[in-house]
């Protein structure tokens, strides 16, 4: 028999996650902390497993706790979006969020400017960081949301993600080789686009040095542009004066990767969610190969 699974208490056990504490979750939440407690154990009698281990103050997930969280917070995520398109009401106040630069930050700036001018009361403040910091700083309350580089399916705070390919990315006039060694142009590691191309180019026994390593996709595309050498990029990513590198030309396919949106359910404003929403079309229309 298929169960209902109420979402106050899925909201409930992701604030406590989210914050670490049944104490600051209760605040949070304006509920007393033994409602916390009694909402988090029929979570766990409705779904007939346990999800969360108290050692103290400290609070650790379960096996089956982790497993839930991805769950929870897409249907939270659903929640927001049905009363946000029912509900119509101006939005307004301060959003922090977290840019990668290991995506495409003139294409997320290009998409935030939209928003901002359909929202006049709305005020944004942008940090850009490699995928890896904003999550930590997620998690340090320094900012409100992240998109970022989601290397796997449980992350921290994902709610959302949408998958693209990325692309081998060269100079218009740039040619290979075949018989001598690749040059790259990469992030840092560690690095999610990085990875997939050493695969990659190993699965084809295809030989590679390092030339040039930058933390700002700018300084990338600078690389590619000055013929020094390729790179992975997605396709938002591309700049005049760049072509793809084609199966033709010897380049192999490039392993998909999740973009994904970040943030702690408790801590979003409207204001934030739906700005939130909005990226998340546009990631997601990126990675089809529209135009946003």
């Amino acid at each position: 028999m298929l169960t209902n699974v109420p979402t106050d208490l899925l909201r409930t056990f992701v604030t406590v996650v989210d914050l670490g504490s049944y104490t600051r979750a209760a605040e949070a939440l304006g509920r007393t902390q033994p409602a916390i407690s009694l909402q988090i154990r029929r979570l766990e009698d409705l779904l007939r497993t346990q999800l969360i281990n108290t050692e103290g103050r400290q609070i650790r997930l379960t096996d089956s706790g982790v497993a839930l969280g991805p769950y929870a917070r897409q249907i939270l995520r659903l929640n927001d979006d049905i009363v946000a398109h029912y509900v119509d009401e101006a939005l307004s106040g301060w959003i922090k969020v977290g840019l990668p630069t290991d995506f495409s930050n003139a294409f997320l700036l290009a998409a935030i400017t939209r928003f901002a001018a359909s929202h006049p009361d709305v005020r944004i403040e942008v940090e850009s960081r490699l995928s890896r910091d904003l999550r930590q700083m997620l998690a340090a309350d320094k900012i409100d949301m992240a998109v970022g580089i989601a290397p796997t399916q449980d992350e921290a705070y994902l709610v959302n993600a949408a998958t693209i390919t990325p692309i081998w990315a060269l100079a218009d006039g740039y040619r290979w080789d075949r018989k001598t060694t690749l040059p790259l142009v990469r992030h840092p590691d560690p690095c999610e686009y990085a990875d997939r191309m050493r695969d990659s180019l190993r699965t084809r026994r295809i030989s590679w040095t390092t030339r040039l390593v930058s933390t700002d996709v700018a300084g990338i595309q600078a690389a590619i542009l000055g013929g020094i050498g390729v790179s992975a990029l997605t396709p938002a990513t591309l700049v005049p004066g760049m072509r793809v590198g084609t199966a033709a030309e010897g380049f192999p396919p490039i392993a998909p990767l999740r973009i994904g949106m970040f943030y702690k359910h408790v801590r979003l404003s409207k204001a934030g969610h739906g700005l939130a929403q909005w990226l998340m079309q546009q990631i997601t229309l990126a990675g089809q190969g529209t135009p946003a």
